[in-house]
């Protein structure tokens, strides 16, 4: 391959590839996946839709903004992920975004105040929203509620942000070095790590004392998309993964990238680069380009793929396979779970293979998926399963139908607490409904 290209002509840092400059746009996703045949047989599930209360929305941007990319269960509130980061209408840049929640206690939508130290001069300066375009992922990290700033509006490419919960408000951390995007956060081993897609490339930084200060540990690799989008744990080790390209007919590359992290007990920490390819990573995915399409990576033709919604489940690591779309988001390809040193890599078996996974809850004994399947009609029946996690090393069946529901859109999130379900509503670019952003609630005892 060929050195990499200097020249960048879309201000969008790190979504480039060695030898091209790419920037995954606006529309849908345009090669065309080739899926393995499937047949389950399952018992039939009572279709709830007469029995979904609509909570309303908090959201006040335009609608494509409104996407509820995750809903967070914490502290007796229910935190919602919206805006939009992706500098392509529609809602472009659509930050700055307010801290949104649902409190379960007095059943009503809320919002909770921001606040900034200038370290230098011990200013304090209040908002309500936090100063990034989309508050992609809340992450519960050692106990503490965090927010990976997704993609920085202040202090701009030089340092990217973090939020902290504390107490009723939230503190921003506008530190770590060249963050434009901090599209994760992990802890392990008692430090923070935050995975980035900066200037610079797919970079991992690690922080000994809760992010107060950062230290640059390395990168996931000089390949590929130059963008860290993922860490999570697997066994013993911590990995960072950027995107992978899908195996598509006629094009030789499938390769993707991870880094992976390992502390030993007296503290020494051990680091190998990985290289998959997409079989690997999602076995039985594939796709075919639409004939007279350019093949231009990252723009059109060969999709390249992420791990989304990574969800640790007894020994295994369970995920979705996503298509990078509209720059920093993604539509779902299927539903995969990994062994230990990603060995074992098998397809979840759905009941029915239509069913497009769009999140994941472990609840102890239960693990959950949210998907749904759009209609003929353009209605999308929403569909919940279940799948016993002491028998999940078994295999990729056993999951079983909970209840299912219909709307004018899809479900992109949701949570529960105690039986009761919650959904966000969502869209993709091209097709948004007024929906987009309503949350649902489902009673224990109406299911």
């Amino acid at each position: 391959m060929r050195g990499v290209n200097n020249h960048i002509s879309r201000l969008c840092a790190g979504l480039m590839l060695l030898g091209a400059v790419s920037y995954a746009g606006g529309g849908q996703v345009r090669a065309s996946p080739v899926q393995s045949e499937q047949v389950i047989t399952a018992a039939a599930a009572p279709d709830v839709s007469s029995s979904i209360t609509g909570l309303g929305s908090p959201f006040k941007k335009a609608p494509y903004a409104r996407n509820v990319w995750d809903m967070q269960l914490f502290g007796g509130k229910i935190y919602l992920g919206h805006g939009n980061s992706s500098n392509n209408a529609p809602s472009p840049n659509a930050g700055p975004v307010p801290i949104y929640y649902w409190d379960l206690a007095q059943n009503k939508f809320s919002v909770q105040d921001v606040t900034y130290t200038n370290p230098a001069t011990g200013k304090v300066t209040t908002n309500v929203y936090v100063m990034d375009e989309q508050i992609d992922t809340f992450k519960v990290l050692n106990g503490e509620l965090y927010i990976p700033g997704h993609d920085s509006r202040v202090p701009g490419w030089a340092y990217g942000n973090f939020y902290r919960l504390n107490g009723d408000h939230w503190d921003q951390y506008m530190n770590i070095p060249g963050g434009i995007h901090v599209y994760d956060m992990a802890y392990y081993k008692g430090k923070l790590y935050a995975a980035l897609g900066a200037n610079e490339g797919p970079l991992i930084y690690v922080s000994s004392n809760r992010g107060a200060t950062w230290t640059r540990f390395g990168s996931v690799s000089q390949y590929g998309i130059m963008r860290a989008y993922n860490l999570f744990e697997l066994g013993d080790t911590l990995y960072a993964s950027s995107a992978t390209a899908g195996k598509t007919q006629g094009i030789a590359n499938d390769k993707g990238y991870m880094t992976s992290i390992k502390q030993n007990s007296s503290g020494g920490i051990q680091t190998s680069k990985l290289t998959f390819t997409s079989t690997q990573l999602f076995p039985g995915l594939s796709f075919v380009i639409k004939a007279g399409e350019v093949n231009v990576p990252g723009v059109s033709g060969q999709p390249w793929l992420k791990l989304l919604r990574t969800t640790p489940v007894n020994d295994r690591l369970l995920y979705i396979a996503g298509v990078i779309y509209n720059d920093h988001q993604s539509i779902p390809q299927g539903l995969f779970s990994a062994g230990a040193n990603f060995q074992n890599v098998r397809k979840e078996l759905l009941p029915d293979a239509a069913v497009v996974p769009m999140d994941i809850l472990e609840r102890g004994e239960s693990v959950y998926v949210l998907g749904y399947i759009k209609q003929a009609t353009g209605q999308y029946m929403n569909v919940v399963y279940r799948k016993n996690t002491a028998s999940f090393a078994a295999g990729g069946e056993g999951w079983n139908e909970v209840f299912r529901f219909s709307r004018d859109t899809f479900a992109r999130s949701f949570e529960e607490q105690n039986g009761d379900f919650y959904f966000g509503l969502g869209s993709y670019a091209d097709v948004i409904p007024a929906s987009t952003g309503t949350i649902l609630k489902l009673s224990a005892g109406d299911y």
